[in-house]
């Protein structure tokens, strides 16, 4: 997990690396001890050229602790360079090829290039981008647990760019302007019967959360791990609505889950392993669900992930009205085409953060992307290099509340498309 330049706030840490489990059939039930079921996490927190991830040495600690009271036989590798990264991820094959299950939680450093995401050793320096060649593939780490019969895997680091800004335009034009929740070579090698969690969506920046605690992400899956038995079917959706709720909208789980059953892990309750609280429970006057967004979503065909909800923080009460789900129908040339925005949150600095999920030539998607409010209007662009939406509002509490206009780049040229939207849910 790269930080930006070191000149953003401490609470920012982690930008991750999406689709919900079916939930089909009896439910597996793995009482993994012994060799039968094996864990790696690695916490790299004492970077020698990057940032230094303080809440990483108590986030790494606490899963280890978490992934033994299961039964995994669990190794904990703390601030680890290079040539041990490459050892751990060799030996780790190795065990894996004989598990039930085997399971894999990296904190640290991160970085993207050409749609793959890397893990940062604590001797990488990220200052030319010649220094891709010496970090570790997540690709990588796929494959070394190819073998084994389950696979949980979870990467709480970004996919944002080095923190001096090389190829970091690129990498926020690829975050909106694909809509897979990971690269080629790490999608290429995903196996039946395997859970990718990533703890922030691509070209995001995680929360660190308060110096001494577990970060946002790492908490909340404590919580989730905590309870005696585990369904990691249903782990991702549980964990995309409590991290939505602990960081009021400011950070959305993806993942990837190829079960098509449930499957459990079973050991000791694990609640006295946190250090911190994953705020699951939240302020439920200021939580909407999204019933109808999801009823729209199935009716059109649209993806959208399980457990999202939306937040209203504090503050100008006119714009927390404005929380909530939307739907217009986009006028193409091939017909009408539905469009889905669910406004998580907008912040004190009228900043919103928003789900878009739509179609276009390269099929249906959802994204997780950055808007701006002003005054009544919301603009944002769901695609690189392609035309902004803007959203006006004319009454925030009738149900038809306003009209969407398609807009040219550049700002300066009329609209070309406006169609009305509605409001589902807030």
């Amino acid at each position: 997990m790269n930080r930006l330049p070191v000149v953003l706030p401490k609470i920012n840490r982690r930008s991750a690396l999406a689709g919900a489990g079916l939930l089909l059939a009896a439910p597996a039930i793995v009482r993994a001890q012994g060799a039968n079921g094996i864990a790696l996490v690695i916490g790299n927190s004492k970077y020698q050229w990057e940032a230094q991830l303080g809440n990483v040495k108590r986030d790494a600690p606490d899963i280890a602790k978490a992934f033994q009271a299961k039964g995994l036989k669990t190794e904990l590798l703390q601030d680890v360079n290079r040539d041990t990264f490459v050892q751990a991820i060799s030996k780790f094959k190795a065990a894996a090829s004989t598990a039930n299950l085997a399971a894999f939680y990296y904190a640290g450093h991160g970085a993207s290039w050409d749609k793959d995401t890397y893990l940062v050793p604590v001797d990488a320096d990220l200052s030319t981008p010649d220094t891709v060649r010496t970090l570790l593939p997540a690709a990588d780490v796929l494959g070394a647990m190819k073998a084994a019969r389950n696979r949980l895997l979870v990467f709480d680091n970004c996919r944002n760019n080095p923190s001096d800004g090389w190829r970091r335009l690129a990498s926020q034009r690829d975050a909106v302007s694909f809509s897979a929740s990971f690269g080629a070579s790490e999608k290429a090698q995903t196996e039946p019967n395997s859970i990718i969690i990533y703890s922030t969506a691509p070209g995001r920046v995680a929360l660190d959360g308060p110096s001494g605690q577990n970060s946002p992400f790492a908490a909340s899956l404590l919580s989730h791990l905590s309870i005696s038995s585990v369904d990691m079917a249903t782990l991702a959706t549980k964990l995309r609505r409590s991290l939505l709720i602990a960081t009021e909208g400011q950070q959305v789980v993806w993942d990837s889950n190829t079960y098509s059953t449930n499957f459990l892990l079973q050991g000791s309750n694990t609640r006295n392993v946190t250090g911190g609280s994953s705020g699951s429970q939240g302020d439920a006057s200021r939580i909407v669900e999204l019933p109808n967004a999801y009823a729209f979503a199935r009716k059109n065909g649209l993806p959208l992930p399980e457990g999202l909800i939306a937040y209203r923080t504090t503050g100008n009460s006119e714009n927390t009205q404005k929380i909530g789900s939307y739907e217009f129908m986009i006028q193409t040339p091939r017909g009408p085409s539905p469009f889905l925005v669910i406004l998580l949150t907008i912040d004190e600095q009228r900043v919103a953060q928003l789900i878009a999920v739509t179609q276009n030539d390269e099929g249906r998607f959802w994204r997780f992307i950055t808007g701006e409010l002003r005054d009544n209007r919301l603009t944002f662009q769901p695609n690189y290099g392609r035309p902004h939406f803007m959203l006006d509002w004319k009454n925030t509490n009738s149900g038809s509340v306003g009209q969407m206009l398609l807009e040219t780049r550049g700002g300066g040229a009329p609209p070309i498309r406006s169609a009305r939207f509605e409001r589902l849910d807030g």
